[in-house]
């Protein structure tokens, strides 16, 4: 159903090209598409590309792959991301972990304000008392160490270089502060 008229961002089939009069809006990215196009997989979608990903909390929720913003979360290592990021960024970091780190399997995509079920903690400090080795850990402090005893693990095993231990290491050492 090509047009005579000239192409413009408009009319245009933003994957094959072609002109059309009413191209489709894909639902997820908002772009246009024609009608060969315009489902996720037809045209490669950045938004659903990584919805296998998304851990599954309650069946009666969706996720909002459109706009909604996502934590990288690992069960193996304990990582979290620091912040929650639109699912084709977070879907990004997810297999760069997966990949860097090799927690294939054990790594999923939680929307931010869903109840995750993985809450990796974060010491708060006060700036005036100095940090000192508890004999009795505090919660969320087991979570740090475990994190560096499986990193350390990795690095024993080759999986990860001295370079990835230690950028990751100090990933990990900053959620002290």
């Amino acid at each position: 159903m090509s047009l005579s008229q000239p192409k413009t961002k408009a009319n245009t089939c933003i994957f094959c090209g072609d002109a059309h009069k009413v191209p489709a809006k894909c639902s997820y990215c908002g772009f246009k598409f024609c009608d060969e196009h315009i489902k996720t997989e037809n045209h490669q979608c950045g938004k659903t590309r990584y919805a296998e990903y998304v851990r599954k909390t309650d069946a009666g929720t969706i996720p909002n792959l459109a706009s909604g913003r996502f934590f990288v979360v690992c069960d193996m290592c304990g990582y979290r991301s620091s912040s929650g990021s639109l699912i084709e960024f977070a879907g990004e970091e997810l297999v760069q972990h997966m990949q860097i780190v090799g927690c294939s399997g054990h790594t999923y995509l939680e929307e931010v304000g869903k109840s995750p079920q993985f809450h990796p903690q974060s010491i708060p400090v006060k700036k005036e008392e100095p940090i000192a080795t508890p004999v009795a850990s505090a919660p969320g402090q087991d979570n740090i160490v475990d994190q560096l005893a499986k990193l350390a693990v990795l690095k024993d095993t080759g999986t990860l270089s001295n370079e990835e231990f230690l950028f990751i290491k100090k990933e990990i050492l900053k959620q002290l502060r």
